[in-house]
């Protein structure tokens, strides 16, 4: 038979992934996070996702850009992701000129991943590669010291890469939802400080 203990435990309903995610951010950035279909230039189809959530409060958006939305791949990790520090079109433009911005709306950055690109893309804007690879280095720096999973993410395709502030959390196997929180936790305060290292650079 079950202890008294037990069955009491038994009785107490399991906080959702979702639930836990949205009070650690809220109480981690003072951000409301809620549940919602993400924009259709997403980069993951939506049936790749448990779930995707945001915030949609302007004056708290303002306050906590290094934190602006979240999702869960199926069977994968827990993403943050920040507002955007910068796009290749507006790079381009301070640059090089509106002339020049202009043109660069006919290349396809679905490959921007690739050596090869990367390659030829520095060639042509050589001083928007630099940009992008002090933002890299500078997220390298604070995912180093705060052992945290952080990237500078990249999403676009014809025309267009934006670049974000990235933090995967691996959802750990445990009984409770402590360990997720504490993920949680240090994955905000590693985005914050990456996100303000990032700013810093711009003066």
């Amino acid at each position: 038979m079950k202890s008294k203990k037990a069955k009491a435990r038994s009785k107490v309903p399991r906080v959702s992934e979702e639930e836990v995610v949205k009070e650690t951010i809220l109480a981690q950035a003072g951000v409301h996070f809620e549940v919602i279909a993400p924009h259709p230039a997403f980069p993951l189809p939506v049936e790749k996702l448990d779930w995707f959530m945001r915030c949609r409060i302007k004056d708290e958006i303002a306050a906590a850009p290094y934190v602006n939305a979240a999702w869960k791949e199926k069977r994968g990790p827990i993403w943050l992701e920040s507002l955007a520090v910068g796009d290749t079109l507006d790079w381009i433009e301070l640059a090089y000129g509106a002339d020049q911005a202009e043109a660069s709306l006919n290349t396809d950055y679905s490959r921007f991943g690739d050596a090869s690109f990367k390659a030829e893309f520095g060639q042509r804007f050589p001083i928007v590669m630099r940009r992008v690879k002090e933002y890299e280095d500078k997220v390298a720096v604070v995912a180093k010291r705060t052992k945290v999973r952080l990237e500078l993410r990249h999403a676009g395709s014809k025309g267009l890469l934006v670049f974000t502030v990235a933090a995967r959390v691996d959802v750990p196997k445990a009984a409770t939802m402590v360990p997720l929180q504490n993920a949680l936790k240090k994955a905000v305060e590693g985005m914050s400080a990456a996100y303000s290292s990032i700013e810093k650079l711009e003066g």
